[in-house]
């Protein structure tokens, strides 16, 4: 039987789920099923990204502790799924999982030893200074964040919050030495990154040069992490620990392997635009250092936007509250709607104004029409039997 395996990007536990969260589950659990339909043998992974600073500040401000916060998170995340009917998928990834744990040091030993395609040490010690954003979880370069008159402290321009000044020990991947091979991968095989317009910002991305990449932090300053092989003072960087989790969790560095080399030659990863720079360069590098085989396929969809096509935040109050889409309208309706509404690999605009109307004249104008006339013909024309039917 063909095998088919899709990935949502796995759920930052440091704030509870919102509509782009669920866009993303929906759209990957109606391909599984799709897959399924067709014949497949499908694996569908979602789940919580749980370690790093920024849970640490998160559970502290909280008055939890790291791991009681992640387990609260996660699950408001299964909570969220089963309202909306997306109880399907076939694990709920979490990083804090025992074997996750083991398996993130196993693959990091994998990609320190081996060379970078110009003959380099893939990961080398070195020290690091730089802005560091806790939420986007990577430390920015000049072009991403923005000193505000007044402030001495620069914001990243994504989330709007101060930034970390880091000076510290690091450990670093070659990420430098990567670029031409990369440009190469893509060159041949365009349709590993989809749509065409997300892979173009992926080739200048590259183009314009890689940095290497730190990917440790001391312990002393950030200790809710995977420690680092043989170097205890060190966790593990939190994009290394959370993109292993696509192979981790389907058996890679552990007992259980027979799960990756099913399912791992025909992979999916459904992602945001915003994290497509680290699904791409980051992650293939990091396989491609362990001698990995890279993902089939990565697709980047859009934002969601409000009514009027302004991005969605608390301070404009046009936050879509999952609560009241809950209470208020069907899971089918919703499920149509953002399938419908939203081009896929393009942003879309959402209101609770433009779903009503949508299913009014699609659901139970539209389609409702249509199934009361086509009773009504089977009943006059076929003694009130539906024909059997093949999916084609």
């Amino acid at each position: 039987m063909k095998t088919f395996y899709i990935t949502t990007p796995i759920y930052y536990a440091n704030s509870l789920p919102h509509l782009g969260h669920l866009y993303t589950t929906t759209v990957a659990d109606v391909i599984t099923k799709y897959k399924k339909q067709r014949g497949y043998d499908a694996f569908f992974l979602t789940g919580t990204d749980e370690h790093g600073v920024n849970i640490q500040r998160v559970a502290e401000a909280n008055g939890k502790t790291p791991q009681q916060q992640v387990d609260y998170v996660s699950d408001k995340y299964k909570k969220m799924f089963a309202d909306f009917g997306l109880i399907e998928y076939d694990i709920f990834m979490r990083t804090t999982e025992p074997f996750h744990y083991e398996a993130v040091r196993n693959f990091w030993r994998e990609i320190g030893k081996n060379k970078t395609p110009k003959g380099n040490e893939t990961i080398y010690k070195g020290f690091y200074k730089a802005w560091f954003c806790p939420n986007c979880a990577e430390f920015k370069p000049e072009n991403e964040y923005e000193l505000r008159e007044g402030e001495d402290v620069p914001r990243c321009r994504i989330h709007e919050k101060p930034l970390d000044r880091v000076a510290e020990e690091s450990y670093f991947f070659r990420l430098s030495d990567y670029g031409e091979t990369l440009l190469a991968i893509i060159e041949e095989n365009p349709e590993r990154i989809r749509p065409e317009s997300r892979r173009n910002e992926v080739i200048s991305f590259i183009k314009s040069g890689l940095q290497d990449l730190s990917i440790s932090r001391e312990k002393k300053s950030v200790s809710w992490g995977i420690p680092v092989p043989d170097d205890e003072n060190h966790v593990i960087y939190l994009w290394v620990d959370a993109l292993s989790n696509y192979i981790t969790a389907i058996g890679y560095g552990n007992s259980e392997k027979s799960g990756f080399e099913k399912y791992w030659s025909n992979v999916t990863h459904l992602v945001g635009k915003d994290i497509l720079r680290f699904h791409t360069i980051y992650w293939w590098a990091f396989l491609l250092a362990a001698g990995i085989d890279l993902p089939k396929q990565v697709f980047a969809h859009g934002m969601w936007l409000d009514a009027d096509g302004r991005k969605m935040g608390k301070t404009l109050g046009n936050v879509i509250e999952l609560d009241v889409l809950h209470k208020h309208f069907s899971t089918d309706a919703l499920r149509y709607f953002v399938l419908r509404d939203m081009v896929f690999g393009q942003d879309g605009k959402f209101g609770y104004e433009n779903l009503i109307d949508r299913a009014n004249a699609d659901l139970a104008s539209g389609l409702g029409n249509l199934s009361s006339r086509t009773l009504s013909m089977i009943t006059k024309y076929r003694n009130g039997e539906v024909p059997n039917g093949k999916i084609s």
